[in-house]
């Protein structure tokens, strides 16, 4: 059945076909390495010009919701081990990767959401959330210290699969588990005293300096997925991202 698009003046045509597709892509329709419908078939769906589709896909593979391979087609964007999503990551001091190089110790509880907890989230008082904490040691020395907040009843289970890998990469599980994308991120650096927990965790004094990193992860839909807090002594590490 096709669908015809139509729309108000402060949207451009191409931007409904591209919500469209991006909806699809949330609900599911189309799976991460799946292949799109062609050009030529999605005009006819949405009642638009083949050109209309083609700025809404260019646009959607700008954003690495979508790959596009000449004469194969369009594919949701998949992000396997070789090409996973970290938004940062954490360097020596000759800026070479520690990702390879350290341990993580991983625990969590299950409870009620607090209130920092919904706001950030958009969830209701009713809500439950995982909090996920993690340790990463480096030859035995602990630097960094997550706590990651997912929606309990969005993401049930997902303890399990860190259990089986506590180096996994939580966004590809998000991806290949639960079919849930994280788009993009937004992130607060500081610079804080260590209380009890983070200061126990990393095995510093109390007030000693760490960098902290908030982050909020959306989805495909714009809709927050993930709350985390990272703590790190960067005595011995450096703070990396990569912005495209």
């Amino acid at each position: 059945m096709s669908e015809t698009v139509q729309a108000p003046d402060f949207q451009p045509l191409y931007r409904q076909v591209k919500q469209l597709l991006l909806q699809r892509v949330v609900s599911g329709d189309w799976k991460p390495g799946g292949i799109l419908p062609s050009e030529a078939k999605l005009a006819e769906e949405f009642n638009v010009s083949q050109g209309t589709v083609r700025k809404a896909l260019e646009e959607m593979a700008a954003e690495h919701v979508v790959v596009r391979h000449q004469g194969k087609g369009t594919f949701v964007a998949a992000r396997g081990a070789e090409q996973p999503v970290h938004f940062f990551s954490m360097t020596d001091a000759s800026h070479k990767p520690l990702a390879e190089r350290v341990n993580v110790s991983v625990r969590h509880v299950v409870a009620s959401a607090s209130q920092p907890e919904q706001e950030a989230l958009h969830i209701g008082p009713e809500s439950e959330v995982v909090r996920i904490y993690r340790v990463r040691a480096i030859n035995g020395a602990p630097v960094l210290r997550d706590e990651i907040v997912l929606v309990n009843d969005v993401f049930p289970g997902f303890v399990d699969h860190l259990d089986k890998n506590p180096r996994a990469n939580t966004y590809v599980i998000m991806e290949k588990e639960y079919g849930v994308l994280a788009a993009r991120a937004e992130e607060w650096l500081s610079a804080v005293a260590a209380e009890s927990q983070a200061a126990e965790a990393l095995e510093v004094e109390m007030g000693a300096p760490l960098l902290q990193i908030l982050r909020i992860s959306f989805g495909l839909d714009g809709k927050p997925i993930e709350l985390r807090t990272t703590w790190v002594n960067s005595t011995d590490c450096h703070y990396f991202n990569s912005v495209s």
